[in-house]
């Protein structure tokens, strides 16, 4: 009979992991050791930090809407001036709709000015329906986009206010052009206030520009429209 054998076991080799550290470039000579812990801290200092400044950026906004209401020309008193005067079915053309909107308290007869297709201004704030109307992206009312729209609602809005302002009439982003010949040559100054708005209402035949007279009627025949004639100085 043989004797039993003594079978031997192999342990196997623990393997040992060890957190993996980032080596600090900058500091060659010290251990420079960043672990996974200091890192997070890292990382949640930055984020704290980013969001304590965009916290302080809208506080600064917050604090200048409320010490500085009003930015650029103030359509408010102009818009009281109508509101105080408008009957219903007088239509309200402005370049502003929303001031207008909120004193008025109504949208029903608000058209808002935009400016051509061409320049930012009608591409930013209207958008196309499906049926091809031109809206106010904020008030949803309808928006005059280009000079035929202009003179078909001046000419034919029965007791029309108009609600501009001077910076607008000469700026080229805005109105700047046949818009603003048609405006002014159209309509006259009802009333001003500080800051340049203007409520203007339709002028009488005699009182009105030929030249603005002319842009409509090549308007309306979709003709080029004409270019007001550069005066020659007198020698």
């Amino acid at each position: 009979m043989s004797e039993p054998t003594e079978t031997s076991t192999v342990q196997p080799k623990r393997v040992v992991t060890r957190p993996r550290v980032v080596r600090s470039r900058h500091y060659p000579q010290s251990p420079g050791a960043i672990t996974p812990r200091v890192r997070q801290r890292i990382f949640v200092g930055i984020s704290i930090l980013l969001i304590a400044a965009i916290v302080y950026y809208d506080l600064g906004g917050l604090n200048r809407l409320r010490t500085r209401p009003v930015t650029g020309v103030d359509y408010v008193p102009a818009a009281q001036y109508v509101a105080a005067r408008h009957l219903p079915g007088e239509a309200i053309l402005t370049a502003l709709p929303a001031p207008v909107y909120l004193t008025v308290g109504s949208t029903e007869d608000i058209i808002f000015l935009s400016s051509p297709l061409s320049r930012k201004r009608a591409q930013r704030y209207t958008r196309l329906t499906i049926d091809g109307r031109y809206l106010d992206y904020w008030t949803g009312v309808d928006s005059v986009v280009d000079v035929p729209g202009l003179c078909n609602t001046l000419l034919t809005s029965p007791n029309l206010w108009v609600v501009v302002d001077e910076s607008r009439l000469k700026a080229d982003w805005a109105f700047l052009g046949p818009m603003a010949d048609v405006i002014t040559g159209l309509t006259y100054i009802q009333h001003s206030v500080d800051g340049g708005a203007q409520v203007r209402r339709l002028a009488p035949k005699p009182a009105r520009d030929s030249f603005a007279e002319e842009i409509c009627s090549a308007a309306a025949a979709g003709e080029r429209l004409p270019t007001r004639p550069i005066p020659v100085p007198v020698t």
